[in-house]
């Protein structure tokens, strides 16, 4: 069953990373910016708590059954890579036609998504890689339940160490310090909401409320307080620290929207916003990078809204023109589920 409030937020969340860069592209061409937009980009701690709270939600009940393995790598490849293969592609075909090309680790991690400090292309692919690790790892407790919860444990307690080595100022640095990241806690998050939410639920508007009202807290802090990350690849800064204090928020918040989930009517609209949300994700950096040139000539305000509708627009065309279709097709055809099951 599809959570309706859920894929909402999904969609909301998509829009908020959207606006975020869309201030970034109006900066890059001369354009107003606000420095207010930047907890915007927070809208991706939202996706990791979300995927967490997905994929326990929709799966748990193969915990343990070591012949649902192969079709859930089916379900998550499905997801995942089809889309990506063609935005990363063509951005990669578009870069090395107008300057020059990425460098041959950053097409390997950006188009098969291994851990790496490179910076993907387009940049938003980096937080595919956080993704990807935890949808194996998650595969793993499919295999064997008690392996799978045992690797959770231990590496949540890694993720931890890591953080009291931050604190101290002495963190591990380099490639294991993406593996330890603050974002495995949103994962975990997730997760704990899956598994509250099938046993108790409030029917009342005020976990949602207090999980807003702590976002939008947060989110203030992150500019007023100037705490957050220092940057995309930026696993080891005590800003670091901030990373789990938003997941929980948006948890509480994922929370609410559960149980507000038979209490609001939730528009098409809205519903086709959450299912484009991946690919407005992926592609509407690309599309500001060209929508720029022209957005630069409309000013302040047009220009910023140019860049967002651009962005936006796009990744549902993409979405209705290609992910459902292919997404469709390679569920029919996958070779891992019974064919009464693909019906």
């Amino acid at each position: 069953m599809k959570l309706r409030t859920v894929e909402f937020g999904r969609g909301i969340a998509a829009s908020a990373v959207v606006i975020f860069h869309a201030n970034a592209a109006a900066a890059h061409v001369g354009l107003g910016t606000s420095r207010w937009t930047s907890p915007l980009q927070l809208g991706v701690d939202f996706f990791f708590v979300l995927s967490g709270f997905i994929i326990f939600y929709v799966h748990s009940e193969d915990l343990g059954r070591t012949e649902r393995a192969l079709p859930y790598l089916w379900k998550r490849f499905v997801r995942l890579f089809p889309l990506l293969w063609l935005v990363v592609g063509g951005w990669i075909v578009l870069r090395s036609v107008m300057t020059d090309g990425p460098s041959i680790d950053q097409i390997g991690t950006s188009l098969l998504l291994y851990p790496s400090l490179s910076e993907p292309v387009p940049l938003v692919v980096w937080t595919l890689r956080h993704e990807l690790l935890f949808y194996i790892a998650f595969c793993a407790a499919i295999f064997n339940r008690w392996v799978g919860f045992a690797l959770f444990g231990v590496w949540t307690i890694a993720v931890l160490v890591q953080m009291g080595l931050i604190a101290n100022g002495q963190p591990i640095e380099g490639l294991p310090s993406l593996l330890l990241s603050s974002f495995v806690l949103d994962f975990v998050f997730g997760a704990l909401v899956a598994f509250i939410s099938r046993r108790w639920t409030v029917a009342s508007w005020w976990p949602l409320v207090a999980g807003i009202a702590l976002v939008l807290v947060l989110g203030w802090a992150t500019v007023a307080l100037s705490l957050g990350r220092n940057g995309t690849l930026d696993y080891t800064s005590p800003g670091n620290l901030f990373v789990p204090l938003i997941g929980a928020a948006f948890a509480l918040c994922l929370y609410g929207m559960i149980c507000i989930e038979q209490r609001v009517k939730i528009p098409q609209w809205a519903m086709l916003l959450g299912g484009a949300s991946y690919a407005i994700y992926l592609v509407h950096t690309p599309v500001n990078s060209i929508v720029q040139r022209i957005a630069v000539h409309l000013g302040d305000g047009f220009g910023h809204l140019l860049i967002i509708i651009s962005g936006i627009g796009a990744g549902i065309v993409l979405h209705l023109v290609f992910e459902k279709p292919v997404a469709r097709l390679l569920r029919r055809i996958s070779p891992f589920e019974p064919q009464q099951a693909k019906a």
